[in-house]
């Protein structure tokens, strides 16, 4: 076999599989003759041929020959755990013995260790995210002192890439949640700013009285300035005990507005940052209506009377925000569609901030854009609503001229909410079916089993060196019709992949064969109706009437001018030889699970001509169809019991939940779905308190159109009319708003990385049932405040004087 090394390997016991028969006391212990049983790494079954039972004999230098015999066949189960001190490959040409053996093997051989390595693994449990700056720092002035005092000294393994890895993790996670909250920490702030200017306008009256009796206005200023700090203050406790709750909800978190994850529970720790940036937020939002009270302090009566009585802009109106909104929203749009989109991994869709400000930006630019069009397109309708007899229509209409300031905040709030929802629920939609899409079609079946291979050697030549090699002429493989007697197995079908080349005129293209069971493989593989021109069904037929015939990438087939019929010559790879054959061309398709497009050619054929090809069997895998009540670790361990050496199981959707689970992931839709909630809520509230203000507003004009003989049915006809206009400007402005953004944006945020090809689902099943909760609410206190204010009567007038 060649200049191999005996060696021993303690300690990682739970690091390794045994891939092919036993290690264990009761093997070592069955030991007969002179024959030490040992362990070889499961690669020198394909690249010697070494199996399970062979008997091999070690040349000691300076010794006598030891005759080994292979008990067991073993490869790692991670090999990019971090544990391995020593990478797996290290072992490739190491033969392990248990330790005992080893020493009495090697006791009368000078010098007999020619390397040795040991590690203690320091446990890092304790270790948390707030920790890890200061622990890099210790770590370095470890690494500084040990290096002073034995110099020379290596550092083969550290934690500090993996640390540092961490770091730049948790970096470019917080980055994108701090980009998924703004909108929301936005829509927060504001809803604070307008429920104080409500309670700042309801003292208004009073605080000009007191700074025209002489008050100070630091002593006005003082009065709000501790009751927002109480305020304030309230509610930094409420979140403390709130937001435990919060980070487990969004821990839960497997989509947008679905929290039905199960797994570890998230440990919950309050550090000085997270505190801190708690209290800056709550004195942020205190600030608005601080802001508000100094503004108002400065008024006397008679200002304030003339400033009531004088309609004026909202401050970002005046500065044309939405208008330097859209220009760089614009612009991300425009950049976008040139570079022909975003493509991003569908397990870690946000790690390009594009993906979502930007859409975010541009909805809510054409949001402010359309509240200032508002007005005009009122004023536009009352114009030609004054030519009816529509008396309420016309007097909702002028209200809602006049009064826009009343009902901007929550059109806001209304229309940036819904259209976010609406333009995040598809993005979600979309995201979800292309993680589930990409998981499928990088597995192909509703399972695969991996298996190692019972290869069959010869003797081949002697070495220069006196060795003799071994020659592996072909494979023993196990027929898959054995698998169909496995509870919960429907349909099998042998998936090969062998390396390719398709030969042309004047060139050779390079490439991949897929070889398959033309008649089960159609039931086994997942597939959508865009991957191939007609249904995988009839495609795969046509190998029935042609069992040498190839089903073509249609990309390869339109760049040379290949046609169906054509015979074509195609060289295949097997047992370090190439196989040449010519094949004609039975169809075309674009896509087939696991095999991709764009890296050259690929042809799928029926998969017993290449073995006759080749002369013998070749390694290959079993593609599964499952019915719905399938168990497969059963199938796996029934598998085994049937001879099959099963090195691997793999499933879609463990895979899928796996991906579901990341922490990426889980905390970007987690705070989205939680964040949008609370969007949904506060713009209720926001509308039901608005809509009370306006009202009340409202009573005095009331009473007196009631006292000149207005009718409580024509009052309470103009209060529908006035609030279903509002609220369907509000849903509509949105709707249309989300939508547009959608269309735009989403089909450039290719969420599947090209694989299999991106599509974009609209989420019209939740944008239906945000919608109609809101008109639900909405209708609700409209019709109860109709009611109530339709009975305003003469009593109103009579209180004028109470004032």
């Amino acid at each position: 076999l060649g200049p191999l090394k005996l060696g021993m390997l303690e300690g990682v016991d739970d690091k390794i599989v045994i891939t092919a028969g036993e290690w264990s006391e009761e093997t070592l212990a069955s030991t007969e003759g002179d024959e030490i049983p040992v362990m070889v790494p499961e690669v020198m079954l394909y690249t010697m041929g070494v199996q399970v039972g062979d008997v091999l004999t070690a040349q000691r230098p300076g010794g006598d020959p030891v005759t080994l015999r292979v008990a067991a066949l073993w490869r790692a189960e991670n090999e990019n755990d971090p544990a391995w001190i020593l990478t797996p490959k290290y072992f490739d040409a190491v033969i392990l013995l248990p330790p005992d053996v080893f020493w009495r093997t090697v006791e009368n051989i000078d010098n007999p260790v020619e390397e040795a390595a040991w590690y203690l693994i320091f446990d890092g449990s304790s270790v948390k995210t707030a920790d890890v700056g200061r622990l890099l720092n210790n770590i370095t002035d470890g690494q500084r002192n040990i290096t002073a005092a034995l110099p020379g000294i290596r550092l083969d393994q550290s934690p500090v890439d993996g640390l540092n890895a961490f770091n730049r993790e948790v970096s470019a996670l917080t980055q994108q949640l701090i980009l998924m909250i703004l909108p929301v920490g936005g829509l927060v702030l504001y809803f604070v700013s307008l429920i104080a200017g409500l309670l700042v306008t309801r003292q208004q009256q009073e605080d000009v009285t007191l700074r025209s009796r002489g008050m100070s206005r630091r002593a006005i200023v003082g009065l709000h300035f501790l009751m927002w700090l109480i305020l304030a203050g309230t509610a930094f406790g409420v979140a403390i005990l709130a937001s435990p709750y919060i980070v487990q909800l969004v821990g839960q978190t497997t989509s947008f507005l679905r929290f039905d994850g199960v797994g570890e529970t998230l440990t919950i720790v309050f550090t000085p940052q997270a505190l801190g940036i708690g209290a800056a937020t709550g004195l942020i939002a205190a600030s608005s209506g601080l802001l508000l009270a100094w503004r108002t302090s400065n008024q006397t009566i008679t200002s304030f009377k003339r400033a009531s009585a004088r309609a004026s802009k909202a401050w970002w109106q005046r500065l044309y925000l939405d208008m330097l909104l859209l220009i760089p929203a614009t612009y991300v749009l425009y950049t976008l569609w040139q570079r022909g989109g975003i493509r991003a991994q569908a397990d870690n869709p946000f790690s390009d901030p594009l993906t979502f400000l930007g859409p975010t930006i541009f909805s809510l630019g054409l949001v402010l854009l359309f509240l200032r069009l508002w007005p005009v397109i009122m004023r536009i309708a009352s114009g030609i609503i004054n030519y009816t007899n529509s008396i309420a229509l016309l007097m909702a209409l002028r209200e809602l001229t006049r009064s826009i300031g009343r009902y901007r905040g929550t059109l806001l709030m209304m229309g940036f909410t819904l259209s976010l929802m609406g333009f995040t629920a598809s993005m979600a939609s979309t995201l979800d079916r292309s993680l589930a899409d990409s998981v499928s079609y990088r597995i192909g079946a509703d399972a695969v089993i991996v298996t190692a291979v019972d290869a069959q050697t010869e003797q081949g030549e002697t070495t220069e060196d006196g060795q003799q090699t071994i020659n592996v002429t072909g494979f023993n493989i196990l027929p898959p019709d054995d698998l169909l007697t496995i509870p919960g197995v429907e349909q099998v079908s042998r998936v090969g992949r062998f390396p390719a080349r398709l030969v042309l005129p004047g060139q050779r293209l390079e490439g991949t064969a897929l070889g398959v069971d033309r008649a089960a493989i159609a039931a086994v593989t997942r597939s959508r109706a865009d991957y191939a021109p007609e249904p995988y069904a009839d495609l795969f037929n046509r190998l029935a009437g042609n069992r040498t015939g190839v089903i073509l990438s249609l990309k390869t087939a339109e760049t040379y001018n290949l046609r169906i019929n054509q015979e074509v010559q195609l060289q295949i790879s097997a047992l370090s030889e190439w196989y040449t054959t010519t094949v004609p061309i039975v169809g075309f398709t674009d896509y087939f699970p696991t095999l991709n497009p764009n890296n050259g050619f690929f042809v799928i054929t029926n998969i017993d001509p290449i073995f006759e090809l080749a002369g013998t069997p070749l390694p290959h895998d079993y593609w599964l169809s499952l019915t719905p009540d399938a168990d497969l670790d059963l199938i796996r361990q029934r598998a085994r019991e049937l001879g099959f050496p099963v090195i691997e199981l793999r499933d879609p959707e463990a895979e899928l939940l796996e991906a579901m689970a990341s922490p990426s992931r889980r905390g970007v839709l987690g705070f989205l779905s939680v964040g949008f909630v609370a969007s949904v809520v506060l713009t209720l509230v926001s509308a039901i308190v608005q809509t009370t203000a306006a009202f009340r507003a409202q009573a005095t004009q009331l009473g007196s159109l009631r006292a000149m003989g207005l009718g409580g049915l024509s009052v309470g006809i103009y209060l529908i009319l006035l609030q279903g206009m509002a609220a369907a400007s509000g849903i509509l402005s949105g709707t249309s708003i989300g939508v547009a953004t959608t269309l735009l944006f989403l089909p450039l945020l290719d969420f599947s990385d090209g694989l299999p090809p991106y599509l974009v689902r609209v989420a019209w099943s939740d944008i239906t049932l945000v919608y109609a909760i809101f008109a639900g609410i909405l209708f609700f206190v409209t019709l109860l405040t109709t009611i109530v204010m339709s009975r305003e009567r003469l009593t109103t007038i009579v209180k004028l004087g109470d004032a």
